[in-house]
């Protein structure tokens, strides 16, 4: 009797390991956005096709970076197969990954592909950041016949907003002498703040007739305010091609979001953590999703 009980232990603890190795874990910053929403509906049937379960964890803010690291921390004592995450702050990201590679877990990460120092990262699934910024800046030249007054709603500071913002900069700088950044504000990456933000900006510069956020919730947040103020001259526009934003466009609110793939960057995370574990060797790091601009022009191809 107790040989069985013995036996039926050992089998137990198998199967729990088993259980325990089954697991991808993702690591969204936040779910403030809907962007990340996005990345797990693309994420979740990758994983579950190569005989995995999707483990998500996220902090409850963009800006709490400790519960970040200790999330990833979790995921490494739980024992996953391998970690995909998007880092609220790259550089904060480097402890985690480096005890993860400690623990032999591979890591991917998802919507950069701003390759790090010091760390082994199996493969980065994102889109051209500082590319996106320019093409929403040819895009306000061509909305606007090259004269525009711009102000910018910016993200917490990061590789993300530095991406984002500086694409869209550089391009006006280097090419539409007719386009100006006139107020830059940050919105933190929520809508409320996106609102708040506008609000200060247009009201300082009345001249504004752009607003660009760096995310689709900031963005909104532009709409809601120029809704209070009555100004429906301003071009809105928006970056993420989140679900909501493409139903604010189609409704005439938001004038254009950038689509960056959410989708496809969750699906292409998971299947290089699954190329990970099987040991499948990469000769290039970086998997980079399409990006496209949307208007009213191109929305109905985008909506659910």
């Amino acid at each position: 009797m107790k040989k069985i009980f013995a036996l039926a232990l050992v089998l137990m603890m198998m199967l729990s390991v088993n259980a325990l190795a089954a697991e991808i874990g993702f690591l969204p910053p936040a779910m403030t956005s809907p962007f990340y929403a996005s990345c797990i509906e693309g994420a979740t049937p990758v994983a579950q096709a190569g005989g995995y379960e999707l483990l998500v964890m996220a902090p409850e803010s963009e800006d709490d970076y400790a519960s970040q690291m200790s999330m990833m921390e979790d995921m490494i004592t739980r024992g996953v197969a391998a970690i995909c995450v998007c880092g609220i702050n790259l550089d904060a990201l480097i402890p985690g990954i480096r005890k993860a590679n400690e623990a032999g877990i591979p890591v991917v990460m998802f919507n950069t592909i701003t390759e790090l120092e010091g760390v082994e990262v199996y493969a980065y699934s994102g889109y051209n950041q500082y590319n996106g910024g320019k093409k929403i800046a040819d895009w306000v030249n061509e909305k606007t016949a090259g004269n525009a007054k711009v102000a910018i709603i910016e993200g917490l500071p990061s590789d993300y907003t530095t991406q984002r913002m500086g694409g869209f900069v550089d391009r006006v700088k280097e090419a539409y002498p007719g386009i100006e950044v006139v107020a830059s504000q940050p919105g933190d990456w929520v809508r409320e703040k996106g609102m708040n933000a506008s609000l200060d900006m247009i009201q300082a510069n009345p001249g504004i007739n752009v607003i660009y956020g760096l995310s689709d919730e900031m963005a909104l947040g532009a709409v809601q305010a120029i809704k209070q103020l009555g100004r429906d001259d301003i071009i809105t526009v928006g970056l993420d091609g989140n679900p909501n934003a493409f139903e604010s466009v189609a409704a005439g609110e938001l004038t254009a979001t950038l689509d960056v793939g959410p989708v496809a960057i969750g699906a292409n995370a998971v299947q290089a953590a699954i190329d990970a574990i099987n040991g499948v060797e990469r000769t290039e790091k970086v998997i980079e999703a399409e990006t496209t601009v949307v208007d009213i022009s191109l929305v109905e191809n985008y909506l659910k």
